[in-house]
């Protein structure tokens, strides 16, 4: 049985990055692998009226379908067979909830530079907060 793989993606030079390194390591990794994005409506739920706020989560749903079928095809085009997940809400949150969902074995993520702190400045605010919570590995990028 091949290892539960999750990578969180988005439209960030991280991500692209982090798959870059995914695909130039194909032979190391399981053809399935989990693609997971993430629309953060954190700002949406506070800054958007509530008439408008279905409309964008309906736009936002689209553009991270969008994205995730754009990604999914340097996947399948290395070999991997992608399994491509879209959640709303934040990043954080999401991932946590998937990893136990899916009882997920490794975690793949990207560290974005800046953010608070010296930890957000080496991991990126997102990964940093996964790192300490997650149960499974992680490996970063």
């Amino acid at each position: 049985m091949s290892p539960r793989i999750l990578i969180p993606v988005d439209e960030s030079p991280t991500s692209q990055h982090t798959i870059d390194a995914i695909i130039a390591n194909r032979e190391l990794m399981p053809a399935k692998v989990y693609l997971l994005h993430v629309v953060d409506v954190h700002l949406i739920q506070r800054l958007v009226p509530d008439i408008q706020k279905n409309m964008i989560y309906e736009a936002s749903e689209k553009a991270g379908k969008r994205l995730l079928d754009k990604l999914a095809g340097r996947f399948y085009d290395a070999g991997f067979e992608p399994q491509l997940l879209l959640e709303l809400g934040t990043p954080e949150a999401a991932i946590l909830k998937v990893v136990e969902e899916l009882d997920i074995q490794l975690l793949i993520i990207g560290r974005h530079p800046g953010g608070g702190g010296f930890r957000d400045i080496m991991f990126g605010s997102v990964a940093s907060f996964v790192i300490r919570s997650i149960k499974c590995p992680v490996l970063l990028f």
